[in-house]
């Protein structure tokens, strides 16, 4: 699933129901998530496991509280991967992650034009 409308439904119930908060959060996130990904794929090139678990535990953190659940799911197995020094299949993964993104952002946009409800 690209995106959960619960979690976005959830964040506007917790933020007493004030959608332009909520359209905050995500214009965050949508401005961020690029970096993110731009920063694992940087952090690979230069071998840089730590660097590359840091953007992917960022990303995934992020994308769990829009709701982007197949994203967050993409970076927390490149998370647990850098961690464990493993790099194999990681550029395919970052590409999987940013075609996800596009998704997302997609989701996000039809999620704002329903006022974060289902």
């Amino acid at each position: 699933m690209t995106l959960d409308p619960a979690a976005l439904a959830d964040m506007l119930d917790m933020v007493g129901d004030d959608p332009e908060f909520v359209g905050e959060v995500v214009d965050a996130y949508l401005a961020d998530a690029p970096d993110q990904v731009t920063g694992m794929t940087e952090a690979l090139a230069a071998g840089d496991v730590v660097t590359l678990g840091r953007h992917a535990h960022t990303l995934k953190g992020n994308s769990r509280n829009v709701g982007a659940t197949t994203l967050a799911e993409i970076a927390r197995s490149l998370e647990e991967s850098a961690r464990a020094g493993d790099t194999t299949d990681a550029a395919d993964r970052i590409a999987a992650a940013a075609d996800e993104l596009g998704r997302v952002s997609a989701a996000l946009a039809h999620a704002r034009e329903r006022g974060w409800r289902a």
